[in-house]
């Protein structure tokens, strides 16, 4: 199989290791990988090479997105070239936005925490409890507060605008969201009918967010998280993302968020393993279809 890796090759990035991660486990189960970062100066000539890539990554960030950088006009077009992408580009963007995310969610019925555009209230949604305060665009659990009242999350978001104001971070629509109190958040990484042992992710006690790919507890996925995960990834038309599940104390399940660009943990061989399979059944079966088209 040829797997093109669409990733950016800025320093800031680089130095976090998920690009030769992704090199490396696609390489290791028998894949050719290519890397690029933007559309090459020959392409707008002669167009991406015909029949060259089997399967096209994409790596695309939020703030890429956000942009409409190098990386995101190379995964646009290497799908408009009819190359597979292991995360179509509906599904980059989709994720892309927690609102979107959070209203393809209820669409499709996956139990998630209410959630609610800032700008649109005129009461608080849930009297006498506090509230997540977050912003749809972003990723790593950047700028995520806990609030009471609409008056203390306008005071976050009027911070927030004014960082913008100075070239910061675009933070898109300020969402208010239901705060599950001391959860387990359970990152999966899963396909439409499949997924990874689950990988529960650091949190102290009270802690607001967690402490990133670090997971202190990894056991196999119950099927009713599993099942969970498959639907959060079909729901928005993604091929292979990493997942988090929010785990209750009382033990009910719900959906938090999706990733299409998501990394791996460098030093567990068995994450990169899984990934690359899953990744490389995508191109099989994009490989199959082209083949029964073609008959």
């Amino acid at each position: 199989m040829r797997v093109l890796l669409v990733i950016t090759d800025e320093d800031w990035y680089e130095d976090a290791g998920y690009a030769a991660a992704w090199v490396r486990a696609l390489e290791e189960e028998g894949a050719e990988v290519e890397r690029l970062a933007r559309v090459p100066d020959d392409w707008p000539v002669s167009g991406p090479p015909a029949g060259r890539y089997d399967l096209a990554v994409a790596h695309v960030l939020v703030e890429e997105v956000v942009a409409y950088a190098p990386t995101f006009a190379l995964a646009t077009l290497l799908e408009a070239a009819g190359v597979p992408l292991l995360n179509p580009v509906t599904s980059i963007v989709a994720s892309a936005d927690k609102l979107v995310t959070h209203a393809v969610w209820a669409a499709a019925g996956v139990p998630q925490p209410a959630a609610w555009d800032l700008a649109r209230l005129r009461e608080w949604p849930m009297p006498g409890r506090q509230m997540v305060l977050k912003p749809s665009l972003g990723d790593g659990a950047r700028y995520i507060e806990l609030v009471g009242d609409l008056d203390a999350a306008r005071r976050v978001e009027e911070g927030w605008r004014a960082d913008e104001a100075a070239g910061g971070h675009r933070r898109g629509t300020s969402l208010l969201q239901e705060w599950i109190a001391e959860p387990a958040c359970a990152r999966v990484f899963a396909t439409p009918t499949g997924t990874s042992l689950v990988y529960e992710k650091s949190r102290e006690e009270g802690a607001l967010v967690t402490h990133g790919t670090v997971y202190p507890t990894v056991y196999e996925a119950p099927p009713e998280m599993a099942r969970l995960a498959q639907r959060m990834v079909a729901a928005l038309g993604g091929g292979l993302m990493g997942v988090d599940v929010l785990v209750e104390p009382g033990g009910r399940l719900v959906a938090l968020e999706a990733n299409a660009p998501f990394g791996f943990d460098v030093t567990d061989p068995e994450q990169g393993r899984w990934v690359a399979r899953a990744a490389l059944a995508v191109a099989e079966r994009a490989a199959a279809a082209r083949r029964t088209a073609a008959a």
